[in-house]
C-alpha cells in the first residue's frame, strides 16, 4: 500500500515500534491495512499495538490513536460494535494545473484564504495573478481534499463562446466516474447528478475565469467539499486581488533571473503596473540582459507618468514582446489569437499557419507569450485579445483552414469508429487532415479534442459550421454527449438558417430527431424528422429521414407508419444502390414483420441484411441482423439456432463498442436463456445488460432485459413486470409494454390486464403477441376455446415456442 500523509513509510518489528508514539501509529494502521473493509477487534488491535504491555485503559488509548490516525491518513476509519474498520478511499481525479514554480508573494492572502469556511471567491483586474494564486492555494488544500481535486477554465472573459454549464458540468461527472453516456442531458438533472456524486466526499473545486450565473450551478454544496472561483467581476465573499507589492514584485524578478540595478528594476517594476502578468513577460525579455534598451522601449513617451495604469502595462509589455519576434513567430503568434478552443495541439497549430510550427511555438514559449502544457498550447485570455486584434486578413484565412482540417480529421476518426457514416450535407473533404491506424486511435483524437470540435462549430462560419456538425453527428450520437448535442445541432440550424442553406437545415434536423430517439422522447423525435423532411433535396436525405422516422413509429407501436416510411426508404436506397442503407432499410423492415408476428418474412429480411453487412465488411450491421434472427429463431420455437446467432452477436457487439446495440443483444440472450430454463446464464446475461443499458443511458434495454427477468424469476415475476410495464409507458415504448403486461398479467392472474393487451395489440398491429396473450388468458381463465384460439394464431405465424406451449396447456386441460 501506498504510503499516507504523516504517516513514514517502513515495516519494523512490532517491538521497535510500540516504543514511539509514530511508532504505535504505523502498527495501529498496519493492522487496519491487512483487513481493509473488514472490522478489527478491539483486542486484536490492542495487542498488535502494544504487544503484552497494553496501557492500564487500552480501550481509551486506542480510541486516542484512531483519531490521530483519522486525521493524518485520507482513508476512513469507520467505528463497528467490536472494533474498528478501514475503508480505504481510491484516488480521486486531479485536474489543478501545475503550481508556478516561481510564484512569489501573496502569503499574506494565502494565510487569509486557508482561514476562510465556505467558498472562496478571488476577484481582481486582469493579470493581477487571480489564477495563479488559486492554483497555489488549490495545491495547498488538496491533501484535505482527497476524493478529488476538479478544475475548470469556464473562459468567461475569453475571446470565443464561454464553457457552458452543462459543458463545465459534463467534465466533472466525467472525472468523478460517471460514464459519458449515463450523464444527462438537462442542467437540473446533470446538477443533481453532480450533488449525488460530491455527498459524502472531499472534493475541492477550482472556477477560473467564472460569472456568478455560470459558476452557481457548479459550486458544491455538500458539507467536506470547497470551490475556490476566480473573476474580474465582484462575487460575494470575495478578496478583491490586488497588484504586487514592491518587494514581492522584485522577489519575482529574482527568481526570473533578471539583472540590472536597483534603480532599473524598480523603474520595470512600475512601468508594468506591478502586475504579474506583464511582470512575467517583461522578465522573459531581459532575463539575458538589455534591460536599459528594454526600459527604454517599454518607456516610450511616457517618462513623465509617475503611475501606469494596468492596460496600459500589459498592452506595452506584449507589444515589445512581440515587436522582438521573429517574423515567422509574429505570424503563429496572431494566429494562435484566434481559433475558439482553450488550447491547441501541434497538428492544429500546423493547420492554422500552414507550415511545422515547431522553431516558432518554441520562440513564443520562451518569450512568455504562450504556456506549453503537456503536448498542448495555451494563451493567456489578455494575451489572446492582443493577438486576435493583431491578425490580418491573411491569418483570417488560415483560421478557415483548421476549421476545415478540423472538419477532415474528424470526419476521418468518425468513419474509424462507424465505417457507415454517411453526411446529410456535401462538405469538401479533399484537402490535409490527420488519419488514423484504427479505432482506439480515433476515438482518442475524439476524445482529446472533443471541446475544441463543439467550440469549432460555435464559432466557424456558414457552411463550415453546419457541415461540422453534420460530421459530428455520429460521435455525438454514440457517446451520448446529451449537452454537446443540444449546442452543436442548435448552432448548425441556426447558422444555416441565416445563410438560407437547405442542406444544413436538413442536417440539424435530422441530427435533432435522432437525438431525440435515442433519448426516447419519440413525439419532438418527429417532430424535428418532419421538419427535417421539408428541407430535404436529395434521395439520400429522404431516405434516411424516412428510416429514422420509421424506427420512432416503430418504437412507438405505430407499425402501420413504421412500414411506409420503411418501405419508401429501402425503395429510394435500392434505385441509389446504396447497399449501406439498403441493409439497414431491410433490417428495420423485418423488426415490422416480425413484431405483426409474419416471422418468416422477417428472418428472410435479417438474413439478407447480414448477407449485405457481411460482403461490405459491415461488422455492427451483422452483429445487429445477428441479435434479430435470433429473436426471430426464439418465436419459431428453435431455441438452439436462436442461441447460438444470440452469442455471436454479443460477441460482436463487444468488440464494437456500440453500448446500446450490445444492451439490446444482452436482452435477448437472457430471453432465451430464460426460455431453455438456463436460470444461472440467463441472471448472468441480465446483470450485464442492466449494467450497459444503466452505462448506455438506454431504457429500452432495460425493459426487455426486466421482462427476461419475470421469466427468470417467477417468485418476482411481478415486480419485475410492473417496473418494465411502467417505464415503457413513460418513454413510450409500446411493443414494451405489451409484452410486459402480458407477463403482469400471468403473474397477478388479472382477465382484464390480458384483455386491454388484446384490444391493445388489435389496435396496434403488434400481432406476434396475440398468441402468447391468448396463451395467458386461457392459463387464467381456463378455457379450453382461448388456447385453441392461441394455437391457432401461433401455428399461422409460425410461433413454435408458443404452438408447444399451447398443446402442453390443452392436455392440461382435458382437450
Amino acid at each position: 500500500m501506498a504510503a499516507t500523509p504523516g504517516i513514514v513509510p517502513g515495516s519494523p518489528t512490532i517491538g521497535r515500534m510500540a516504543a514511539t508514539p509514530e511508532g504505535r501509529l504505523r502498527a495501529l494502521h498496519r493492522a487496519l491495512a491487512a483487513h481493509p473493509d473488514e472490522p478489527v477487534l478491539f483486542a486484536d488491535l490492542i495487542r498488535e499495538v502494544w504487544g503484552d504491555a497494553p496501557p492500564a485503559g487500552p480501550l481509551p488509548a486506542l480510541r486516542t490513536l484512531v483519531k490521530r490516525l483519522r486525521r493524518a491518513i485520507p482513508d476512513e476509519i469507520v467505528t463497528d460494535a467490536s472494533g474498528y474498520r478501514l475503508r480505504v478511499r481510491t484516488p480521486g481525479p486531479c485536474q489543478l494545473p501545475a503550481d508556478l514554480p516561481d510564484f512569489v508573494g501573496r502569503e499574506h492572502e494565502l494565510a487569509d484564504l486557508e482561514r476562510r469556511e465556505g467558498a472562496i471567491a478571488i476577484t481582481g483586474a486582469p493579470g493581477v495573478g487571480k489564477t495563479a494564486l488559486a492554483v497555489r492555494l488549490a495545491h495547498r488544500l488538496r491533501e484535505r481534499y482527497f476524493d478529488g481535486q476538479l478544475y475548470m477554465n469556464l473562459r468567461a472573459f475569453a475571446p470565443g463562446p464561454p464553457v457552458t454549464a452543462e459543458q463545465a458540468l459534463g467534465g466533472f461527472l466525467r472525472a468523478l466516474g460517471v460514464p459519458q453516456a449515463a450523464i444527462p442531458a438537462g442542467l437540473g438533472a446533470q446538477t443533481e447528478l453532480y450533488r449525488q456524486k460530491l455527498d459524502g466526499k472531499k472534493v475541492l473545486v477550482v472556477l477560473d475565469n467564472a460569472v456568478e450565473d455560470l459558476a452557481e450551478p457548479l459550486l458544491p454544496e455538500e458539507p467536506g467539499c470547497l470551490a475556490i472561483t476566480t473573476s474580474r467581476h465582484d462575487l460575494p465573499g470575495q478578496l478583491r486581488l490586488d497588484v504586487l507589492g514592491d518587494d514581492a514584485a522584485h522577489e519575482l524578478l529574482t527568481s526570473m533571473r533578471v539583472e540590472g540595478s536597483p534603480e532599473e528594476r524598480t523603474e520595470l517594476v512600475r512601468l508594468c503596473a506591478h502586475l504579474p502578468l506583464a511582470l512575467r513577460i517583461a522578465g522573459a525579455n531581459v532575463a539575458h540582459g538589455h534591460m536599459e534598451d528594454y526600459l527604454h522601449d517599454l518607456r516610450g513617451d511616457r517618462l513623465d507618468v509617475l503611475e501606469i495604469d494596468g492596460d496600459t502595462a500589459v498592452r506595452g509589455t506584449f507589444e515589445l514582446s512581440y515587436r522582438a519576434l521573429s517574423t515567422g513567430a509574429k505570424r503563429v503568434f496572431r494566429r494562435l489569437g484566434l481559433p475558439p478552443g482553450a488550447d491547441i495541439g501541434l497538428a492544429a497549430v500546423e493547420a492554422l499557419t500552414g507550415r511545422d510550427p515547431e522553431p516558432q511555438l518554441g520562440e513564443l514559449v520562451k518569450a512568455g507569450l504562450v504556456d506549453h502544457i503537456g503536448v498542448r498550447y495555451q494563451l493567456h485570455d489578455l494575451i489572446r485579445l492582443f493577438a486576435a486584434d493583431a491578425a490580418d486578413d491573411d491569418d483570417q484565412a488560415g483560421l478557415l483552414a483548421l476549421y476545415g482540417w478540423y472538419l477532415r480529421t474528424a470526419h476521418n476518426a468518425v468513419l474509424q469508429i462507424v465505417p457507415e457514416t454517411s453526411l446529410m450535407t456535401e462538405p469538401d473533404l479533399d484537402g490535409p487532415g490527420l488519419a488514423f491506424t484504427g479505432r482506439d486511435d480515433a476515438g482518442a483524437w475524439l476524445e482529446q479534442e472533443h471541446s475544441n470540435l463543439v467550440a469549432a462549430v460555435l464559432g466557424a462560419p456558414s457552411p463550415l459550421a453546419q457541415q461540422l456538425a453534420d460530421v459530428l453527428r455520429i460521435h455525438l450520437l454514440v457517446g451520448r454527449f446529451e449537452s454537446e448535442k443540444a449546442l452543436v445541432f442548435r448552432t448548425g440550424l441556426r447558422v444555416a438558417r441565416e445563410a438560407g442553406d437547405l442542406d444544413g437545415q436538413c442536417a440539424a434536423l435530422y441530427g435533432l430527431g435522432m437525438s431525440a430517439w435515442t433519448r426516447g422522447e419519440y413525439d419532438d423525435a418527429l417532430g424535428h424528422l418532419d421538419e427535417a423532411r421539408r428541407y430535404a433535396r436529395t434521395p439520400f436525405a429522404l431516405a434516411s429521414i424516412g428510416n429514422a422516422a420509421g424506427l420512432v413509429h416503430l418504437e412507438k407501436g405505430e407499425t402501420q407508419q413504421a412500414e411506409e416510411n420503411l418501405q419508401a426508404a429501402l425503395e429510394i436506397r435500392r434505385e441509389l444502390d446504396d447497399q449501406r442503407g439498403v441493409g439497414s432499410a431491410l433490417m428495420n423492415l423485418g423488426i415490422v414483420a416480425g413484431t405483426r408476428g409474419d416471422l418468416r418474412t422477417a428472418a428472410g429480411y435479417f438474413q439478407e441484411s447480414k448477407d449485405i453487412g457481411e460482403r461490405h465488411g459491415l461488422l455492427n450491421q451483422v452483429a445487429i441482423a445477428l441479435d434479430n434472427l435470433s429473436v426471430a429463431h426464439f418465436e419459431l420455437g428453435d431455441l438452439d439456432r436462436a442461441l447460438a446467432s444470440s452469442v455471436e452477436s454479443v460477441e460482436l457487439h463487444t468488440g464494437q463498442d456500440q453500448k446500446r446495440a450490445l444492451a439490446n443483444a444482452l436482452a435477448s440472450l437472457a430471453r432465451i436463456h430464460a426460455e431453455r430454463g438456463e436460470v444461472a446464464e440467463g441472471l448472468t446475461a441480465a446483470r450485464r445488460c442492466f449494467d450497459v443499458a444503466e452505462e448506455a443511458e438506454h431504457p429500452k434495454a432495460r425493459i426487455d432485459c426486466l421482462v427476461a427477468m419475470a421469466v427468470l424469476e417467477p417468485g418476482n415475476a411481478e415486480r419485475h413486470a410492473t417496473d418494465a410495464t411502467d417505464l415503457g409507458r413513460k418513454i413510450g415504448y409500446g411493443p414494451g409494454v405489451i409484452t410486459a403486461s402480458i407477463l403482469l398479467a400471468r403473474a397477478t392472474g388479472s382477465v382484464g390486464l390480458i384483455d386491454e393487451v388484446l384490444g391493445t395489440i388489435e389496435e396496434t398491429d403488434s400481432l406476434m403477441d396475440q398468441s402468447r396473450a391468448l396463451l395467458v388468458r386461457a392459463q387464467i381463465t381456463g378455457s379450453v376455446h382461448t388456447a385453441q384460439e392461441a394455437l391457432a394464431a401461433a401455428e399461422r405465424r409460425g410461433q413454435g415456442k408458443v404452438a408447444s406451449d399451447v398443446r402442453e396447456l390443452l392436455v392440461t386441460l382435458g382437450a
